[in-house]
C-alpha cells in the first residue's frame, strides 16, 4: 500500500527496510519474512548482481595456512551445518534448483610443505571432532584421475559443500518475494534519518531509469533499518547530521577479486583446493578457477590479463587437461572487508538500526547463520552469543546504547 506525502508517492511503514540485495540482504529478508515481518529490500542495481553473483560458492570451514581467520570458525561451522536446510527452504519456496552439491573438498599437496600443512589440518579437524581422511597420491589419483600425477597427497573433507550462486541468488530473490518481501530494484539509498516521535526510520531513495538518469528522491519508512550494502555500507549518510556523515561507520571497503569460468568436459567431481588455487565444476560443465585477492585495487572492476595468467598457471599445475581450453568469462567482484576481515553483524548503535556487512570471502557461506541470528536479535532485541563477537564495538567505531541490545 502507498500514499501521497509531500507530492511524492511514499510506501507505508514497513517492519524492516533492508538496504542492499546481495546474498546477505536477501537471506535476511527471507528469514525475517518467514517470521512474519513486512520487509522491503532497496537495491541499487538488481539483487545479487555484485560480489554475490561473482562468488565461487565453495563452502567449508577449513583454511590454509592453519589458523587463518580462526575467530570466525564457530560461525562458519554453524552456517555450514545450516546450509542443507537453508537450501531446502529456498528451493521449496522458489521451485528452482540452486546447484547444491555435497561431494566434499579434496585438499591437495604439491610439495613437502603443503603435505605437512595437510597433516596439521587433519589433526586440527580431528581435535574438533570433524571428519577428514588423509589420502596417498595413488588414492588421490583414483578419486580424481584428471589431477596432476605430481601431487604428493590429499585430504578429503567430506562435510564441505558447493552451491552455484548464479542459480541461488535469483532463487533466493524469488523465494523472498513469495514470502511477501517487496524488492525495489535500481533504487539507491542515499541517506536515512530516525524520527523519535514515530519510532521509525525514513530512507531517502533515488530511483534510476534505464537511461541512467534519476528521478526526484522517494522515501521509504520502516520501524527497523538493516544495512547489508556490502562495501557501500559506509556510504549511506545520516540525514540527522548537518554534515554528510556515515549512518554507520565500520571502515568497510572493497577488496577486488577475479575468477575464471571455463567450458570444459567433465574433469573433476570434488572441489579441489590448495594453498593458492581453488577449482570446482558445475553440473552443466562450467569449471571455476578461483580467485585473486587485490586489496589495493579500490573500486576498480576491470578484468586484467595478469590475474588471468596467475589463475591459469596455477590451474594448469593442478589439472593439466585445462591447457588449451578457452576462458568463457573472467568475473570481477568487490568483496566487503574491514581491517580484521571478520564480518560486522549486530546493532548499528541506534534504536532500530542494524548492520550485516564485511563478510569478505565468506558471504555465501555465512548467509544462513547471519540471517538466522540477526533475525533473532532484531525480533527479540537480545544479541545472541553466536554473533556477539562480530559487533561494531570491537572496531572502536561505535558506542552501543545498552538499552537497545542487552
Amino acid at each position: 500500500m502507498s500514499a501521497r506525502v509531500g507530492g511524492r508517492e511514499q510506501l507505508s511503514v514497513r517492519d524492516v527496510a533492508v538496504l542492499g540485495g546481495g546474498v546477505i540482504g536477501l537471506a535476511c529478508a527471507f528469514e525475517l519474512a518467514r517470521r512474519g515481518r513486512n520487509v522491503v529490500i532497496i537495491e541499487r542495481d538488481r539483487p545479487g548482481q555484485q560480489a554475490s553473483q561473482v562468488a565461487a560458492g565453495l563452502l567449508g570451514t577449513a583454511a590454509l595456512p592453519l589458523g587463518e581467520q580462526d575467530d570466525i570458525y564457530p560461525l562458519k561451522l554453524d552456517s555450514l551445518r545450516r546450509f542443507p536446510q537453508f537450501i531446502a527452504d529456498v528451493e521449496s519456496a522458489s521451485g528452482m534448483n540452486a546447484g547444491y552439491r555435497s561431494e566434499g573438498t579434496l585438499w591437495i599437496a604439491r610439495n613437502a610443505d603443503e603435505d605437512e600443512q595437510l597433516d596439521q589440518l587433519h589433526a586440527e579437524r580431528a581435535g574438533r571432532d570433524l571428519d577428514s581422511r588423509r589420502l596417498s597420491a595413488s588414492a588421490v589419483a583414483s578419486l580424481e584421475p584428471n589431477l596432476s600425477a605430481e601431487l604428493l597427497s590429499g585430504l578429503l573433507v567430506t562435510d564441505d559443500v558447493q552451491v552455484d550462486p548464479r542459480r541461488l541468488l535469483p532463487e533466493l530473490e524469488q523465494a523472498s518475494i513469495d514470502a511477501g518481501v517487496s524488492v525495489l530494484s535500481r533504487h539507491e539509498a542515499r541517506g536515512a534519518e530516525y524520527d523519535e516521535s514515530s519510532d521509525t526510520w525514513t530512507v531517502q531513495v533515488t530511483r534510476s531509469n534505464d537511461s541512467g538518469s534519476a528521478s526526484p528522491p522517494d522515501s521509504v519508512r520502516a520501524r527497523q533499518l538493516l544495512i547489508t550494502a556490502g562495501p557501500w555500507a559506509d556510504l549511506i549518510t545520516d540525514c540527522d547530521q548537518r554534515e554528510s556523515t556515515s549512518l554507520v561507520s565500520t571502515g568497510v571497503g572493497p577488496v577486488k577479486g577475479q575468477l575464471l569460468r571455463l567450458h570444459a568436459p567433465r574433469l573433476i567431481d570434488h572441489v579441489i583446493r590448495s594453498t593458492n588455487i581453488d577449482l570446482a565444476q558445475r553440473d552443466h560443465g562450467e569449471l571455476i578457477v578461483a580467485s585473486t585477492k587485490e586489496p589495493d585495487a579500490g573500486w576498480d572492476l576491470t578484468p586484467t590479463r595478469a590475474a588471468q595468467r596467475f589463475l591459469l598457471e596455477r590451474a594448469y599445475g593442478v589439472i593439466p587437461a585445462l591447457r588449451g581450453l578457452d576462458v568463457a568469462e573472467q568475473s570481477v567482484g568487490l568483496r566487503p572487508a574491514v581491517d580484521d576481515h571478520l564480518p560486522v553483524i549486530g546493532s548499528g548503535g541506534r534504536r532500530g538500526l542494524w548492520i550485516a556487512t564485511g563478510h569478505y570471502r565468506h558471504g555465501i557461506l555465512l548467509a544462513p547463520a547471519t540471517a538466522h541470528w540477526l533475525a533473532e536479535a532484531m525480533i527479540s532485541e537480545y544479541l545472541p552469543e553466536a554473533i556477539a563477537a562480530y559487533g561494531l564495538e570491537r572496531l572502536g567505531r561505535s558506542q552501543l546504547n545498552e538499552e537497545l541490545v542487552s
